[in-house]
């Protein structure tokens, strides 16, 4: 009878004695080599992205980049949401809905181009959950210096957002629902530097009628999507015009335009949609292009239009042409 008591203390206490599991280790998944989605995670939380309802990727606390391959062949818009690892470790097929961190609904290209690729910023509070898209356009204009530029949220000590060349015109960023001032760092390449950049300064406001304003964002419930034209250095946004050229291609074969020795889709600007391959019009049909106009205090802007084959060889020879604001040219390619 001792021995079986014995017995039975042994096993209850190895019951009583056992420690409890040591909690799993987090392990990050890696970043893809190229994506088209990017996330700054500035929140100094680790992270699970979900597309719909399923888990994609854990991201660790760091601020660093990460860059995500979501599949989405339609290009439709998808929806992301961002939870603390914290709060779905225990299962994370079936994320609590009240626990989401972030949320993003934006259409995702299928491919990987980087003109493409859409960002998350991802910031440290959750007082409202939903991310809204600010799209920045960053054009080529004529006559003006080429710096690239990084954008940052409020002040040149704030989280950089995005970097553009110019040409850049439909770059989108996931935001918190929120209000920001965005400050503009304007660089370019130079090899006679340590590090190869030369610093062109900064823009933190612009004039409009006589008044020196920020470059303000407000995001939020009724106004999801918003806009920014960044300006080039020295430039105020009431300095930017537009006029248009419609070009019709009378050519039983497709043409390319080119504006001032470059695609037109380099220099053009663009209500919505992508730029690419925008400069290639087909056989017997038309496109109107919109092409700002820089020159301070003037209405019109001259261009040089040269029209080639695919092949690159010469249709119509380089043209000045001279567009005005507000105006459409009528352009044939004969």
């Amino acid at each position: 009878m001792k021995k079986i008591l014995t017995f039975m203390l042994f096993v209850a206490c190895l019951f009583s004695c056992k420690k409890d599991d040591p909690e799993a280790k987090f392990v990050e998944d890696p970043a893809d080599k190229a994506g088209n989605l990017l996330i700054i995670n500035n929140s100094g939380q680790r992270l699970v992205l979900y597309k719909g309802e399923v888990a994609e990727r854990k991201i660790s606390s760091a601020s660093s980049d990460y860059l995500v391959k979501l599949a989405n062949p339609s290009e439709a818009a998808v929806e992301m949401s961002l939870y603390l690892y914290d709060d779905v470790k225990g299962d994370m097929n079936n994320p609590p809905l009240d626990k989401v961190f972030k949320k993003w609904k934006v259409p995702l290209s299928k491919g990987t181009e980087v003109s493409r690729q859409v960002t998350w910023h991802v910031g440290a509070t959750n007082d409202n959950s939903n991310s809204g898209t600010l799209k920045l356009k960053y054009y080529a204009y004529a006559g003006l210096e080429g710096y690239n530029v990084d954008v940052h949220l409020n002040g040149k000590t704030g989280a950089k957002i995005a970097s553009l060349k110019p040409g850049d015109q439909d770059r989108q960023i996931g935001l918190d629902y929120g209000s920001y001032t965005l400050s503009y760092h304007y660089w370019s390449s130079d090899q006679n530097t340590a590090d190869g950049v030369k610093d062109n300064g900064w823009m933190n406001s612009q004039t409009i009628d006589g008044e020196d304003v920020s470059f303000w964002v407000v995001l939020n419930a009724g106004r999801s999507e918003s806009t920014t034209v960044i300006n080039h250095m020295g430039t105020d946004a009431g300095q930017v015009l537009y006029g248009k050229i419609k070009v019709n291609n009378n050519k039983n074969y497709p043409v390319q335009i080119w504006i001032n020795g470059k695609l037109i889709e380099e220099v053009c600007y663009l209500v919505d949609g992508n730029t690419d391959n925008l400069s290639v019009i087909n056989m017997q049909d038309t496109y109107t292009y919109i092409l700002p106009i820089t020159t301070k205090d003037a209405t019109t802007e001259e261009y040089t239009l040269k029209v080639s084959r695919l092949s690159n060889e010469e249709v119509q020879e380089a043209t000045k042409i001279t567009i005005t604001a507000d105006k459409t040219l009528i352009w044939e390619v004969e």
